[in-house]
């Protein structure tokens, strides 16, 4: 009778993610988000949206935080009638929003706060 012999080992895993800035910058969180719209009327007139955003918050003191987004938007409008097809008003923007808190008592706090909203075309021309 021969019965197999399984073995297993855990090994530590070496951290090889040359964007890992757990060491040298303690108080920073780093994270991440996509997302992705698009609509049409019955007219064949539609639009597209993407956009994708690197949230970094760092806790500068115990009572002072910032939060940064930078928003890398891509836009643009399409015609859906009789067959598909993309305008040539493709456009990029990078968008970003910061907010800086303080809070130097439990009952008092202040923010100043930036920001630019991405979603209609209108603010992005603006931009």
């Amino acid at each position: 009778m021969l019965l197999p012999l399984l073995a297993q080992i855990n090994m530590p895993r070496p951290d090889f993610n040359p964007y890992s800035l757990k060491s040298s910058l303690p108080n920073l969180n780093m994270s991440h988000s996509m997302g992705f719209q698009a609509g049409t009327s019955s007219s064949g007139s539609g639009y597209y949206l993407s956009r994708y955003t690197n949230h970094l918050s760092y806790k500068l003191s115990p009572k002072m935080d910032l939060d940064v987004d930078l928003n890398f938007v891509n836009f643009g409008s399409m015609n859906t009638g009789s067959s598909f097809s993309l305008n040539d008003d493709n456009d990029t923007k990078l968008l970003p929003e910061f907010s800086l808190r303080y809070q130097p008592k439990e009952n008092m706090s202040f923010e100043l706060r930036m920001g630019q909203g991405f979603m209609n075309q209108t603010t992005f021309n603006r931009w």
